[in-house]
């Protein structure tokens, strides 16, 4: 059963007198409706896309931040095709510009600087190069520190550029193959032990000094021992006694006046020659130990009793 209304053109019915037609719709305003959540309708319903929406969002500004900052460090570090910065990749290694700071340890097989530039190597407490083997203890070691450079090695060599031996050092020896070693020192040469040499000179215009603080000083040779002075003399003095000593051989004097100062004189007995007085001429006379000394030239060849200290 139903009951039309043609003033307002609707249908009207009751529940209890089902038609088969659908009841009517039922017209509301969304501009004043609200959820009864008290939120927005278009939050309300499509939540699954706003948030698909808003992942797209963020995932886009991770990407712009990801592409700010890696724009950000290539033009810090300066990256190249080449390299990074002052570090450039050639064909035979690497090529540094400028300072290079190595922190630990740095391992190469060859450093080297461009065509007419220095190269400095700099470190605030010490240098050190190690050169060693896998399984070998033996190494060469060269450290350099503040006052102080120590190198320890089995051998050491210096070699001119045209290869050749200039200085040896080994346990075993000491050798400079120089043609000439100069020391300039006012200290001089210092020899704990001995020297063996064929040559010692001196520069021109210096003398030359052999010298012993507070022991002995032996020339030593299997042949013979040579002293020579061209243009000067040579002078002996001693504290104590000289001793001019051949075992086999003699002691010869070659010249043409020996001059022998200060020895003693034999008291005169007889009264001398005033003629042969005048003249200062004096025997030189031997005692039995091969002292010498004075006599007057017309007495015997003796001394007297009480002279003893003429042979002592």
């Amino acid at each position: 059963m139903k009951v039309e209304d043609t003033a307002t053109e609707g249908i009207r019915g009751w529940g209890c007198t089902p038609t088969g037609d659908h009841p009517p719709a039922v017209v509301t305003n969304s501009s004043t409706t609200e959820h009864s959540s008290g939120l927005p309708i278009w939050i309300t319903r499509g939540w699954k896309r706003n948030l698909l929406y808003g992942i797209i969002v963020f995932l886009m500004v991770l990407v712009f931040l990801n592409i700010a900052l890696t724009l950000w460090i290539i033009s810090t570090l300066r990256l190249t095709a080449r390299g990074i910065g002052p570090i450039t990749i050639v064909k035979d290694g690497v090529h540094l510009a400028g300072q290079v700071w190595v922190v630990d340890k740095l391992v190469a097989s060859t450093i080297s600087s461009q065509a007419a530039q220095t190269m400095t190597l700099h470190s605030h407490r010490n240098f050190s190069v190690l050169v060693s083997e896998p399984g070998q203890v033996n190494l060469a070691k060269l450290v350099i520190k503040r006052d102080t450079i120590e190198c320890s090695g089995q051998v050491f060599e210096i070699r001119d550029a045209k290869g050749g031996e200039v200085f040896y050092a080994s346990r075993e020896e000491v050798r400079v193959s120089a043609d000439t070693l100069n020391l300039d020192g006012a200290g001089g040469l210092t020899v704990k032990s001995a020297l063996q040499t064929p040559v010692v000179r001196a520069p021109p215009g210096s003398d030359l000094q052999l010298e012993s603080l507070t022991r002995r000083l032996d020339l030593r040779a299997p042949q013979s021992i040579f002293f020579e002075s061209r243009a000067g003399g040579i002078s002996i003095t001693s504290h104590s006694n000289i001793t001019l000593k051949s075992d086999v051989g003699a002691i010869k004097i070659h010249a043409s006046n020996i001059i022998i100062n200060n020895l003693k004189e034999a008291a005169v007995t007889d009264v001398p020659n005033k003629k042969s007085w005048g003249k200062k001429v004096y025997q030189l006379c031997a005692c039995a130990s091969g002292k010498l000394f004075l006599a007057a030239p017309d007495s015997i060849c003796a001394m007297q009793d009480h002279e003893t200290e003429l042979c002592r």
